[in-house]
């Protein structure tokens, strides 16, 4: 009987401290890297708009969830009229489809801090299913307090899966099919109020009650009494 309670006392524990942990995306320093084939050379540029969430479980890495939106406005490659044609039908199309966005479910291990994570990507008004490799870069607590993790994730499609064909000429276009895409993500941790947890907020003030003063029992009514009278005759 006590060996039983032990073990079932174990299995609480051990499921307390294994809980998921989330994230939110810190969008200022996440990026959506790309690199696309021109005539003979490379071009290369990014998005900087990169928003969602990440839930991990440190104890079972074929446990997770990421849900990632991108603003295809974000769109930077270094040379603005390049930029603006790109976002145009001949391409993204923009105006039509303004954000991209990944949502997986799937996730197995490769290794100590990697894995392959398997969603579902929507670009272009297609959603096609595509393995995201990734790496844990790191976890660290910033000069602010906020529990950071960053993540490295490399992958490669087609834009002729996406409607994207301007240019693509069965593979031999000036502008290639394939694009290559490297994920920057730094994310903070959040706590069960889904705040970003900060592990340099001061602990909370320990309030005092002041002490009830009883109030003056209420006089009942009867005679009056003698010395409000007195004081009333000889003010």
């Amino acid at each position: 009987m006590r060996i039983t309670l032990a073990i079932a006392m174990f299995g609480l524990a051990l499921n307390a401290w294994a809980a998921p942990e989330n994230y939110k995306i810190d969008d200022t320093h996440s990026f959506a890297n790309w690199g696309i084939r021109h005539i003979v050379g490379r071009t290369t540029g990014t998005f900087t708009e990169v928003k969602g969430t990440l839930m991990l479980d440190p104890t079972n890495p074929y446990t997770g969830a990421a849900d990632v939106a991108i603003s295809v406005y974000s769109l930077q490659s270094g040379h603005r009229p390049r930029d603006i044609h790109l976002l145009t039908s001949d391409f993204l199309d923009a105006n039509l489809y303004p954000e991209m966005r990944f949502v997986a479910g799937r996730f197995r291990s490769t290794g100590k801090d990697a894995g392959v994570m398997t969603g579902q990507l929507t670009l272009h008004g297609a959603s096609r299913q595509v393995e995201i490799p990734y790496r844990i870069l790191g976890t660290a607590t910033d000069p602010w307090g906020n529990v950071r993790t960053a993540f490295e994730g490399k992958f490669s499609i087609n834009r002729s899966d996406y409607g994207i064909m301007k240019f693509v000429d069965d593979g031999k276009g000036i502008v290639g099919n394939e694009v290559d895409i490297t994920l920057l993500v730094e994310a903070l941790k959040l706590g069960p109020d889904g705040q970003p947890v900060n592990m340099k907020a001061p602990p909370a003030a320990n309030t005092v009650t002041p002490p009830v003063t009883p109030a003056e029992p209420v006089k009942k009514p009867g005679k009056p009494d003698l010395n409000d009278m007195l004081r009333g005759i000889f003010k």
